[in-house]
């Protein structure tokens, strides 16, 4: 289990996996993510997904996991 408020440790060492809530429920799986921002003072944290260029923001409670291990708040 990793405690949210330590995500930002694990964040830095590079890619990674992530599975967060949505704004409308459903549960979304990413298997590969780099982090491009962290917003240590907001509420968010921004993700580029490798595959499609895509980049997310993400509000960080909505994490309910970190490479295949829960999260916790």
């Amino acid at each position: 289990m990793i405690l949210l408020s330590n995500l930002h440790k694990f964040v830095e060492k590079g890619s990674f996996s992530i599975a967060f809530v949505a704004e409308k429920g459903e549960i979304v799986a990413v298997k590969e993510a780099i982090c491009s921002s962290f917003h240590s003072k907001g509420r968010t944290m921004n993700i580029k997904i490798p595959i499609s260029n895509q980049v997310r923001t993400i509000r960080r409670c909505t994490i309910i996991a970190f490479n295949d291990q829960e999260v916790a708040l």
